[in-house]
């Protein structure tokens, strides 16, 4: 029952946290924000999270698409097109969109961030490739880089094409082969 409460209690200053960040930014938001947002005290928080760079490194992680990729590779059939859905789902909440606008420019401050984000794009990258291309070429690499940067760019700054409309686009143009 302990442990039970522990980790409901660890979950809530997550979720907590990860407002607060969205809201604030990593370094602006204050431990005390998370404390009043959660209902918890700085040693509850400083008990499950031994620093606040701890708590940060945590939420920031959970707004990497990592999940997505790692789920649709599984999946081995229509890669592109659930990457692509997963992704405009779970980014079309705006806490997740500022946290993960956040995250990203937190990359080079974090070591951590860093390494997740050049492992998604790099050798993540290469297992879409070879998943739904059947290919680590150079050019199908390029292809899936290009299918998840038109991703981002859809986070950063939505443009009034429906996602599906928006997904589609982004397989064909991977897809595409020159003849």
């Amino acid at each position: 029952m302990r442990q039970r409460n522990e980790e409901v209690t660890k979950e809530k200053i997550l979720q907590a946290a990860t407002e607060v960040f969205a809201e604030e930014d990593f370094f602006k938001a204050s431990v005390d924000q998370v404390c009043k947002k959660a209902g918890v005290s700085k040693g509850i928080i400083f008990w499950h999270f031994k620093t606040k760079d701890q708590l940060i490194l945590e939420v920031a992680k959970k707004s990497l698409p990592l999940d997505i990729v790692e789920s649709c590779l599984k999946e081995k059939e229509n890669t592109l097109e659930c990457i692509g859905n997963k992704y405009l789902e779970k980014y079309d909440d705006p806490i997740m969109r500022k946290l993960f606008l956040h995250t990203i420019s937190a990359m080079n401050i974090y070591k951590e961030l860093g390494d997740d984000i050049r492992e998604l794009c790099d050798s993540l990258v290469k297992k879409i490739s070879k998943c739904a291309l059947n290919s680590e070429s150079n050019e199908d690499i390029i292809r899936i880089r290009s299918f998840m940067g038109g991703l981002l760019c859809y986070v950063v700054n939505p443009p009034n094409i429906d996602k599906k409309t928006y997904v589609n686009t982004l397989i064909k143009i991977a897809l595409a082969k020159e003849t």
